[in-house]
């Protein structure tokens, strides 16, 4: 069985007001007090510094606060939505893990499934450690940076985030055990944000119910109901949507994690772990408590796994 042995996230300090950056997102002050009043955005979080630098910072910190050794690091896995860039010859992943002594680990990226590709990148982690030695390690970092306009705001949705999290897999414990996974795609939604009208219009109508559905159908696949789930932690695309999402799943809209959204923004793919930590830190959790973490990607890609919280 697959367990999550530590989790390690990169929030900026810098976390400017929304409203600060109107010249960023080309709206008007009336257009962000929706963002704001509405979808329940407040704060936004901004690197100055590189993709490199945030991405190994993730790694680094997990690394010393789970007492791996990097030796054992057999898969280095960065899920992103974004583009990365990086100089000729040197490709983003090569580079952290020779920065961090990763001599033994494999490399890949993957980002088919935009946001939703931390749970497909679970799913393959999954996969490879059940041949491997009982020892070794996958190290799973999802990070982003919001460096081109069109990354930096979900129209009609959300505004975007810098930040990484870092998060090790093993065959065994210590850690969180992995109950279930599950990603729906509705691939004729794959035109994103050039779909036709019409196709826009189905994706939004039918989104709260696919993911309120993808969630059920995980939780069953764990052999759990909702009444088993302690919390779920969310991607955070707006507090209107994910009331929504609660409402057709018929669940309380408390049982979602929602306070950090106002102070995160959507950091992409690293929301659903970056709300475990923080959450974590709070002390909301107890050992035996199940949790699933739900989340969607631009494609119409759903995405939910369920673990049993470890003290």
């Amino acid at each position: 069985m697959l367990h999550l042995n530590a989790v390690r996230g990169i929030v900026p300090d810098e976390r400017p007001s929304l409203f600060s950056l109107s010249d960023r997102y080309g709206m008007s002050r009336p257009e962000l007090m929706v963002f704001h009043r509405i979808y329940g955005l407040d704060r936004v979080p901004v690197w100055r510094d590189s993709i490199n630098e945030l991405i190994s910072s993730a790694v680094r910190g997990l690394l010393a606060d789970a007492d791996v050794n990097p030796e054992r690091v057999k898969w280095l896995i960065h899920t992103h939505t974004g583009n990365q860039v990086s100089r000729v010859g040197e490709p983003l992943l090569y580079s952290v893990r020779r920065r961090l002594g990763l001599k033994n680990a494999r490399t890949i990226g993957m980002t088919a499934n935009n946001c939703a590709t931390t749970i497909s990148a679970i799913q393959l982690i999954e996969r490879l450690l059940a041949g491997a030695d009982p020892d070794d390690r996958a190290v799973l970092v999802t990070g982003d940076l919001a460096f081109t306009p069109i990354m930096q705001i979900v129209p009609q949705s959300s505004v975007t985030g810098d930040a990484a999290v870092a998060c090790v897999f093993g065959r065994e414990g210590p850690g969180h055990k992995l109950l279930a996974s599950r990603v729906d795609v509705y691939g004729r939604h794959a035109r994103c944000q050039w779909q036709l009208e019409d196709e826009r219009a189905e994706e939004q109508a039918e989104y709260p119910g696919r993911l309120a559905r993808t969630m059920a159908l995980t939780l069953q696949e764990a052999g759990l109901t909702w009444q088993d789930v302690r919390y779920v932690l969310p991607h955070n695309v707006n507090v209107y949507s994910w009331r929504d999402v609660a409402k057709r799943a018929g669940i309380p809209l408390e049982l979602v994690y929602l306070d950090q959204l106002p102070r995160l923004a959507h950091c992409f793919g690293a929301d659903i772990f970056l709300n475990w930590q923080l959450a974590d830190q709070e002390r909301r959790f107890a050992a035996g408590d199940y949790l699933l973490l739900a989340t969607a990607g631009l494609g119409a890609v759903f995405a939910a796994s369920v673990l049993q919280y470890a003290a």
